[in-house]
């Protein structure tokens, strides 16, 4: 099981998919660059600020596998990712090559990468009651951070400087050598009720509060992480992934889970988000909300690693072989056999990505709507925000079926992004497609992509006012 640390690793070197930010399944929210705390109501405010369903536009309005992924990165340029692509396919690098990719990549935000499917959801406006919303979706997020040493024995093999730093039979931890790498990702099956409604009815302002409850299933969770001269190390996966678990199926702490049913959990939990937002002379919109304040159990196929340290004479014999070092996931998971200890837990819990959103919007006329976005990372948790997101967003609609979304936002581990989108829009149905970034393909430094898709919104009827 050891072999599944640094899977991640060989995701950087070999075939690694776009997978998501905030909210990166609708189209409209990656179209406005993640802005989304006034704009969202419905369905679509769930995980967002529950308050909102309170002004929901439609009596009913649901959606089918709206999607959407995204990848970014600050440590390389176009050019360094395709000498990756290169390294990853075995052809062979010059070492001056090579070099630069281990400089490249000796960066503590290597990459961030996410996807972010919404299966089902739907909301119903009951008059004099509230907005009601439920909704099914996969959240997969995933962060890299590579110190030198590391990016060095991927790239450089025995050439990387640590083999002259470090004598070959001394014994060096995970904890000095690698000090600042880090690897997290998390795959959560998420099922959201929620509800938000008018509390405050005044001649000049409207005042809204909800709340929302989320039953969490992991299916995957991962993480290693050597800072200030601590390692942290544990993963545990649902029997869908096909993790090998062999080398613990003797040991009586060990809880096992070999169901091969859909998407056996191998950890559950609870979420709650809470929010107010306000309407205010029918024209300007504020927004404020907790979210994802809980916390995951994971009970089953847990393991945990301990730093026991490592030679590099052990590492250069495995790596005797001149092919060994032309395969990065292959030295990666060397790395992890030699330096980490597995051992089973029987539990661990591990908080959910708390954050705080805040925002503010404007309704100028009947075509356009502007709002701006400040979300905050609450804590550390596997799959929170690198840092602080702030955004503008706009919706401009030239035509009632027709909508253009942009804006400039930046923040959450990303650089400056200027989205776009556009979406066709009916009294019943809606479709768009939406960029977080309209020059990823066109940037030379710090490249990335984000997109999302929605093909199948459908609206009924209009919520009768409380």
């Amino acid at each position: 099981m050891k072999k599944v640390l640094l899977a991640a690793a060989a995701l950087l070197v070999g075939q690694a998919t776009a997978m998501a930010q905030s909210e990166s399944s609708s189209y409209s929210v990656v179209s406005r660059g993640g802005v989304q705390n006034t704009f969202v109501h419905d369905y679509q405010a769930i995980g967002v600020n529950p308050a909102n369903l309170g002004r929901s536009t439609s009596l009913v309005s649901f959606t089918v596998a709206e999607f959407g992924g995204f990848y970014s990165s600050q440590a390389f340029t176009r050019q360094t990712l395709k000498s990756a692509i290169k390294f990853s396919s075995e052809t062979t690098l010059s070492l001056e090559e090579r070099q630069k990719l281990a400089r490249a990549f000796t960066s503590d935000n290597v990459l961030n990468l996410g996807a972010d499917v919404n299966t089902l959801a739907i909301s119903v406006s009951v008059p004099k009651i509230g907005g009601f919303a439920v909704s099914n979706r996969q959240r997969m997020l995933g962060h890299v951070g590579f110190n030198k040493n590391f990016s060095e024995l991927l790239f450089l093999g025995k050439d990387a400087s640590v083999f002259n730093e470090v004598a070959p039979d001394e014994t060096v931890l995970v904890s000095d050598l690698f000090d600042g790498s880090e690897v997290k990702m998390s795959w959560v099956n998420e099922w959201n009720l929620a509800f938000g409604r008018k509390i405050i009815d005044l001649p000049l302002i409207n005042i809204y509060g909800g709340a929302g409850y989320k039953y969490l299933q992991g299916l995957g969770l991962y993480e290693f992480s050597a800072k200030g001269g601590k390692v942290k190390a544990y993963n545990a996966f649902s029997p869908v992934l096909d993790a090998n678990y062999d080398d613990y199926l003797d040991d009586p702490k060990f809880n096992y889970d070999s169901a091969d049913g859909l998407l056996n959990p191998v950890g559950r939990g609870h979420g709650v988000d809470l929010g107010l937002s306000a309407e205010i002379i029918k024209i300007v919109k504020v927004s404020a909300s907790v979210t994802d304040l809980g916390s995951i159990k994971w009970t089953e196929n847990l393991l945990e690693g301990q730093d026991k340290g490592f030679k590099l004479e052990d590492l250069a014999e495995n790596g005797s072989d001149e092919d060994f070092w032309k395969d990065a996931g292959k030295v990666a998971r060397t790395i992890v056999d030699s330096a980490l200890v597995f051992t089973p837990v029987s539990e661990m819990k591990v908080n959910l990505p708390t954050r705080f959103r805040f925002g503010a919007g404007v309704k100028i006329g009947q075509r356009v709507e502007v709002g701006v976005d400040y979300v905050a990372p609450l804590n550390k948790a596997p799959g929170n925000l690198a840092d602080d997101f702030v955004g503008l967003g706009i919706d401009f609609s030239p035509v009632p079926v027709f909508r253009l979304s942009s804006g400039v936002s930046t923040g959450a581990g990303d650089k400056l992004n200027i989205p776009f989108g556009f979406a066709i829009t009916s009294p019943v149905y809606e479709f768009g497609i939406g960029m977080r970034d309209v020059t990823a393909p066109f940037t030379k430094s710090n490249p990335g992509a984000s997109f999302a898709m929605g093909f199948l919104r459908f609206k009924i009827g209009k919520p009768q006012l409380l």
